[in-house]
């Protein structure tokens, strides 16, 4: 099936469209009689190419299927909206450096990646003010070093001590650390199986982007895009995957889908999952994050290193969502663009208003801190993003509501040996491109060894 789709393109041309981002929308479509596959995998994000790679290396026919126009999920590197520079529209950050494979992968392949440590360099200001911000980096490594320690599954907010609480800088951190809500997001679920020590081991940046690096990555791996499936009928023997293009029979299906796809039952499950999928459905769910991406004059940007953090002090009005930039990278790999981040409640309320209103308020942000005139002198071209109206995706990444941490392990639990179940929510390392990966080597291997391919 790899060598047919190779050679139906050329393989010039299909490096090149696996580099390419939003261009890996003119692969062309296997079709469903000829692939006669005994795995269905559902979705092409990383731990879907990752359990197709797998499979296709132990030898077993396969095919892999995605709803969207490209692969990568929420691993999109966007290289059209500003004249090909590569703007990261969802995962950006190499986690856990050390430990990453694709970071080994991209260090290893010098000539197509430039990977790189995370900036040290940090900009806080209080209003106009540039400051040394040490007071929010001290609230900040408070409430992280609480949020670390794991072990209790109650929401963070209930740990914080209200000294910190009532500190001028904690909207800030709140902000910063995390795309849930304190209240609403259990201190357990931070270190529960989380392998990669995300905290300690550092972080890593690609100037090529990290859905660019996550393509060629696996460039081998064939995809069916625009193939939406509606339903996954397993009540007989295998499993029919009926999808808009038609119906798929195989012998076992992975299940890649995020778990916000999941909750809101978009794919229709006959006879329906155990009750206790659901129940994990419920506990686990989607955090808002979205990236508000500004294409900024050099006489901006050119006043800041490359890739240089930025904050900006938050004012509380009481509201359990901080309404503030979490956080924000200026001059992003060298270039005019800079990344800022909207997390919690508040990303979400905004989002329903639209990409304008998000971009309204980063650069409303940005005046209070440069000066009224920022937008006249600076300002290029925007976009934002929208994970969670995205209809195959609905979030940005997964966290477990207090008291709900213990579900997470039920999510990767197999179904009558005939449906598997991979991708963030379901690794060690949650929340993470790299932890999706190994959730798709995980799964496929569980097919590999069950009962379903007898």
């Amino acid at each position: 099936m790899k060598n047919s789709l190779i050679n139906q393109i050329g393989r010039r041309k299909f490096l090149k469209t696996s580099l390419s981002g939003i261009a890996l929308a003119a692969f062309p479509s296997i079709s469903f009689s000829q692939s006669n596959p005994d795995v269905v995998v559902i979705g092409a994000g990383s731990s879907g190419l990752a359990a197709t790679a797998e499979l296709m290396r132990r030898g077993i026919p396969v095919i892999c299927i995605e709803g969207m126009n490209r692969i990568g999920g929420r691993c999109y590197t966007d290289i059209t909206s500003f004249n090909g520079l590569p703007a990261d529209h969802g995962a950006h950050w190499l986690h856990a450096r050390k430990g990453n494979e694709l970071y080994q992968f991209g260090r290893e392949n010098k000539d197509k990646f430039k990977i790189y440590k995370e900036p040290s360099t940090s900009v806080v200001y209080d209003g106009k003010s540039k400051i040394s911000g040490n007071e929010f980096w001290n609230i900040y490594k408070k409430i992280k070093d609480i949020y670390s320690d794991g072990g209790t599954d109650v929401p963070l907010m209930d740990l914080i001590p209200e000294n910190t609480k009532k500190n001028s800088w904690f909207d800030t951190a709140h902000a910063a650390i995390t795309a849930r809500d304190f209240d609403n997001l259990s201190v357990a679920d931070d270190s529960l199986n989380y392998e990669d020590n995300y905290w300690e081991s550092g972080n890593a940046l690609c100037r090529e982007g990290y859905g660019t690096l996550l393509a060629y990555y696996r460039k081998d791996v064939p995809v069916d895009l625009n193939t939406i499936v509606n339903e996954i009928k397993w009540g007989g023997k295998g499993v029919q995957v009926v999808t808009n293009k038609g119906t798929i029979n195989a012998k076992a299906c992975i299940v890649t889908t995020s778990v916000g796809v999941l909750r809101e039952e978009k794919i229709k499950f006959s006879p329906k999952l155990p009750l206790r999928k659901y129940e994990a459905f419920e506990g686990i769910t989607m955090g808002t994050s979205n990236r508000v991406i500004l294409e900024l004059k050099k006489r901006f940007v050119g006043q800041f290193k490359k890739d240089t953090n930025f904050y900006s002090k938050i004012k509380s009005n009481g509201a359990k969502s901080p309404e503030g930039i979490g956080y924000g990278l200026l001059r992003m790999g060298g270039t005019n663009l800079c990344l800022f981040a909207l997390n919690g409640e508040f990303s979400r309320n905004l989002e329903n208003e639209g990409s304008q209103a998000m971009i309204d308020f980063v650069v409303n942000q940005l005046k209070s801190n440069f000066g009224s005139k920022f937008y006249d002198k600076y300002f290029v071209k925007a976009l934002a993003t929208g994970w969670n109206k995205n209809p195959f995706t609905l979030g940005a990444y997964s966290g477990a509501k207090p008291g709900k941490s213990s579900l997470r392990p039920r999510l990767k639990r197999p179904v009558g040996d005939r449906i598997f179940f991979a991708g963030e929510a379901t690794a060690g390392a949650y929340g993470t491109v790299h932890g999706a990966n190994r959730s798709g080597i995980r799964a496929a291997t569980d097919v590999f060894i069950s009962d379903a391919l007898d």
